[in-house]
C-alpha cells in the first residue's frame, strides 16, 4: 500500500528458494542446528539465527510486462556465500526455550528453487466501490500512520450495511472488473502475491444496520465455491443478503445471534463479540500444500496477514478500529462450519468495531521531527 501511494508496484520474487534468499541476505548458518525431540530450556545461543522469508521487487507502476531470469539471478546470488560478511549479531537472551515442533516445521516448509516459474506482472485492477461516501476525508499517508490495534470494543457502535459491503469489496483479490470470477490476485495489496487466492472468510455479523445478525461467508476464490458448499453444513442457506452488490460473493449461512459463539471461538475474548463484526480466515489448506508444495504453509499465513492489513486500513478509513485475534480454537471453528478433514483450515481471526480508548496511553508520531523533541 505504501509503495502504491508513491506510484510503485510490488511483487514477491517467488521463484527463488530459501537457500537463495539466505545467501543474498548473508544469514547462512555455518552448521545446521541440532533440533531436539522435545521442548528444551537452557542456554542455546544457536537458536538466535535469522530466518529470511522472501524477496520483493519494487518497480514503477504501469510499466507493463517484464521478465525475471530466476536462474541467472540464483547463479549471481550463489557467489554471495563467498563474501566476507562484517559484524556479528548481538545476542538477544541469556536463556532460551527450544520449541522443537516450531523448528521442525520451519525446516519442513523451506521453499526450493522453482526457477521455471514465469514472473507475471498482471495489469492493475482497482477494487470495487459501492459508495465512496462511507470513508472519512483522510489521505493514505495519514491513514497508514494512524493505524492502531484496538484493545477493546465498546459493544455498541453500529455500521451501515453499505459500509460493511464496501469494506468486504476491498477484501476481494481480483478487483472490480472480474464479476463473480474472483481468483487471481490483481487488486491492491493482494497483487504482491503471485499465487491465486486461497483464503476465505467466515463472518460473525453482530451490529450491521440493515443486515440480520448471523453467520456469513465471503468466497475469495470462485473455484472453491462448490467445494465449500458441499464441505460445510447441509442446513446452511448460501443466499446472497439483501442489497449485496453483484460483484461481492458474500453469502448468508445462518441467521442467529452469534455474539457468544464468536467470543467462545476466540478464546472467550470480548473483542470478538463487542464489535460490528468479527471473522475467521479459512484457508484452502491440504489441497494447496499437495498441489503446490508444503512451502505454501507460511504463504497462506502471509495471505491472511495481507487481508488483515486491508481490514485494519478499511476500519480506520470509515472512522472505527480493528484488531487481529491470534488466540482461537480452530477445531470448534471447523465444527461450527461443519468442516471435516484438512481441506480447509482456520488460520487467523479478526474483529472490527468501535474502540474503547484508553486515555492513559499517549500516542506520538511514528516519525517525529525536531519540533516533537522539544
Amino acid at each position: 500500500m505504501a509503495a502504491a501511494g508513491l506510484g510503485w508496484d510490488v511483487k514477491v520474487l517467488d521463484g527463488l528458494g530459501f537457500e537463495d534468499i539466505e545467501k543474498l541476505m548473508g544469514v547462512q548458518l555455518e552448521e545446521e542446528m541440532a533440533i531436539p525431540d522435545r521442548p528444551v530450556k537452557g542456554e542455546f545461543p544457536e537458536v538466535e539465527f535469522e530466518h529470511p522469508d522472501c524477496v520483493l521487487v519494487v518497480y514503477p507502476s504501469g510499466i507493463g510486462e517484464f521478465d525475471v531470469d530466476y536462474k541467472g539471478l540464483s547463479l549471481v546470488i550463489s557467489g554471495f556465500s563467498e563474501l566476507e560478511w562484517k559484524g556479528r549479531a548481538n545476542r538477544l537472551s541469556k536463556e532460551h526455550v527450544v520449541w522443537d515442533i516450531i523448528y521442525r516445521t520451519s525446516e519442513a516448509v523451506k521453499k526450493p528453487f522453482t526457477g521455471d516459474d514465469k514472473f507475471v506482472n498482471d495489469p492493475f485492477v482497482s477494487a470495487g466501490v459501492v459508495s465512496g461516501s462511507v470513508y472519512k476525508d483522510i489521505s493514505l499517508h495519514e491513514l497508514v500512520r494512524k493505524r492502531r490495534s484496538a484493545v477493546d470494543m465498546d459493544g455498541k457502535t453500529t455500521m451501515a450495511k453499505e459500509t460493511f459491503y464496501q469494506i468486504l469489496l476491498h477484501c476481494m483479490p481480483s478487483g472490480s472488473e472480474t464479476g463473480d470470477k474472483e481468483r487471481k490476485q490483481l487488486a491492491l495489496p493482494f497483487r504482491a502475491l503471485p499465487w491465486e487466492s486461497e483464503v476465505h472468510a467466515a463472518l460473525f455479523v453482530h451490529r450491521v444496520v440493515g443486515l440480520p445478525s448471523g453467520l456469513y461467508f465471503l468466497v475469495r476464490n470462485a473455484e472453491h465455491f462448490d467445494d465449500l458448499k458441499s464441505a460445510t453444513r447441509s442446513e446452511f442457506k448460501w443466499e446472497k443478503p439483501e442489497g449485496c452488490p453483484d460483484g461481492l460473493p458474500l453469502y448468508e449461512l445462518a441467521r442467529i445471534d452469534c455474539r457468544e459463539l464468536s467470543k467462545r471461538l476466540s478464546c472467550h475474548q470480548d473483542i470478538a463479540s463487542d464489535g460490528c463484526f468479527s471473522l475467521g480466515m479459512i484457508a484452502h489448506f491440504e489441497p494447496t500444500l499437495q498441489n503446490k508444495g508444503v512451502w505454501m504453509y507460511p504463504r497462506l499465513f502471509w495471505e491472511t496477514g495481507i487481508l488483515g492489513q486491508v481490514l485494519y486500513l478499511e476500519a480506520h478509513a470509515v472512522g472505527i478500529s480493528a484488531t487481529g485475534i491470534g488466540c482461537f480454537f480452530d477445531d470448534p471453528v471447523h465444527e461450527v462450519l461443519g468442516l471435516r478433514g484438512s481441506d480447509y483450515q482456520s488460520l487467523y481471526h479478526f474483529t472490527i468495531g468501535g474502540p474503547v480508548i484508553d486515555k492513559r496511553i499517549m500516542s506520538l508520531p511514528a516519525y517525529p521531527g525536531p519540533e516533537d523533541d522539544q
